[in-house]
């Protein structure tokens, strides 16, 4: 199991690594796509790409304290989210939890050919990273976010469940434990393997 190191903020490290994601974008565009990056369109890679080409463009506007990152153990920027403070309704009940505007890869770790640089683990370990803040603060673990249809299955296979059809997506109090105890269990099984 990779290991990654979940960092708050916008810092240099960060925003070094957004650059280091466009360039290696351009590198796998002219070499997997014919130097044409809407041959790549429909694809995970493609939508990473945009996506994390709006977050840097981004930056400037968004609240430093709304971002979430994990770096791989080459201290490579593998992972970032844009978070914010939401609430839901949980039996009634107004809950206040934290909902993942943005999340997305490196794009080493979204496109489908076989990479050196490729890391599994990074979205995982961001989910994991932002649990453990939230639940080490003493505020809810529930997490909401809103998946495409083609991300639907990763976030189910992290405890998240569709809500109403829409691509909104809760992670419970339970599914968070749930998710954290499994992680633990992994790493502990890894070590003796």
């Amino acid at each position: 199991m990779n290991e990654f190191s979940f960092v708050t903020g916008v810092t240099r490290e960060v925003r070094e690594g957004l650059i280091l994601w466009d360039e290696k974008a351009r590198e796998y565009v002219n070499t997997y796509y014919q130097g044409v990056e809407e041959n790549a369109r429909d694809t995970r890679f493609y939508r990473g790409v945009i996506k994390s080409r709006t977050i840097t463009n981004s930056l400037p506007e968004i609240e430093e304290e709304k971002i979430r990152s994990v770096f791989d153990n080459q201290n490579v920027l593998a992972s970032i989210a844009v978070i914010q403070d939401t609430s839901i309704f949980v039996e009634e009940e107004l809950v206040d939890c934290i909902e993942i505007e943005s999340i997305v890869n490196s794009p080493w770790n979204l496109i489908q050919y076989p990479v050196p640089e490729k890391r599994k683990g990074a979205a995982t370990a961001i989910v994991e990273g932002i649990i453990k803040e939230n639940g080490g603060a003493g505020l809810s673990r529930i997490l909401k976010l809103f998946a495409v249809p083609q991300e639907k299955i990763f976030y189910s296979n992290l405890g998240f469940v569709e809500t109403n059809g829409s691509g909104e997506m809760i992670l419970s109090e339970s599914g968070a434990a749930m998710l954290l105890n499994d992680l633990e269990q992994k790493r502990n099984s890894d070590t003796f393997d």
